[in-house]
């Protein structure tokens, strides 16, 4: 609000004033402005406030500086310069690999190999750890082993004992006796950990579009080594479940009506005659024999249903290793 001025006419009594209640209505809006807006001492609520601090005085030299004791007294008082730097680190300049230390009574520049509270290079710190046992006193040590993939593994001969991740497989790994060892995932042993047991498992996949009586390659997921309960078919099927891919390639010829031989890495065979479920009966343990066994089951499936199409089949497993 704008300051309101009370109007007192030219001379006493000429009736050219504010009325008397007009001029204390004026009077009290004045002084209900200065309340409601009250100074809060504030240095930045002052309107019309200086943007800097000039001293207006004559009694300082070149390159002085302004100090104050505490109790609002400043005064000049000569700056640190660079002499006396040089002075008070004893060197002029530092040399290579140098650190800045304390000697208990002033600073000095020494060579970081000294170690004097300079910190230490890479190869002193390694010198330091391995040369005797790192004692962190109850506190962590975080660190981050991960690797992309197995073969971006270190030699598990220089570094006996590592532990690793590898990001690829979602798998840990620790090395012993010049070998990187897999730990099993939780997931692997049947989860739940306190020894639960595995549950059983149903992977199924389908072929390609078969003719009636020809046959076509189907690589299921299961497990390295498994108990097989039932194979089941969407559809009149020959299906042969092998142990490797060697095995399956060298069946390949064999009739249907003809039986393999025991050494043909053949681990269980069914016809079915439409869509059907077969037990095996007594149960048959089922194993990957590939040079670094999976967790692929190789098949070989042939459509007897009388017309082109895919064949769906459905293996029901129990896990047996990790």
């Amino acid at each position: 609000m704008a300051k309101q001025v009370i109007g007192v006419g030219l001379v006493g009594n000429d009736g050219l004033g504010d009325p008397l209640r007009n001029a204390m209505v004026k009077v009290n809006e004045n002084f209900t402005e200065l309340y409601d807006d009250a100074f809060d001492g504030a240095y930045t609520s002052l309107t019309g406030r200086p943007t800097s601090l000039l001293f207006f005085v004559n009694d300082g030299a070149n390159n002085q500086v302004l100090t104050t004791n505490g109790d609002g007294t400043i005064t000049f008082q000569d700056g640190f310069g660079t002499t006396d730097v040089d002075d008070h680190l004893n060197i002029s300049s530092a040399a290579a690999d140098q650190v800045l230390a304390w000697t208990g009574t002033d600073y000095e520049w020494v060579p970081q190999a000294a170690g004097s509270g300079g910190g230490l290079s890479n190869t002193e710190v390694i010198d330091v750890v391995t040369g005797s046992d790192l004692d962190m006193a109850g506190n962590k040590v975080l660190f981050g082993n991960v690797y992309d993939a197995e073969v971006d593994l270190p030699s598990a001969s220089s570094y006996h004992g590592m532990f690793a991740h590898v990001h690829g497989t979602g798998a840990a790994y620790y090395a012993h006796a010049g070998a990187w060892v897999q730990l099993a995932n939780n997931s692997d042993i049947g989860g739940g950990g306190g020894g639960s047991l595995p549950s059983r498992t149903s992977p199924s996949g389908s072929t390609a579009s078969l003719a009636d009586g020809v046959s076509g390659d189907l690589d299921l997921t299961g497990f390295k080594s498994y108990s097989l309960f039932t194979i089941t078919t969407d559809r009149a099927a020959w299906v042969r479940i092998y142990a490797n891919g060697a095995t399956r390639t060298a069946d390949n010829s064999r009739g249907e009506g003809t039986d393999p031989t025991p050494d043909a890495g053949i681990i269980a065979e069914v016809i079915t005659t439409g869509a059907e479920t077969v037990i095996v009966s007594p149960g048959v343990i089922g194993f990957n024999l590939e040079a670094s066994p999976t967790t692929s089951i190789p098949c070989r499936v042939t459509n007897k249903s009388g017309s082109t199409s895919a064949v769906l089949v459905t293996l029901n497993l129990l896990q047996l290793e990790a």
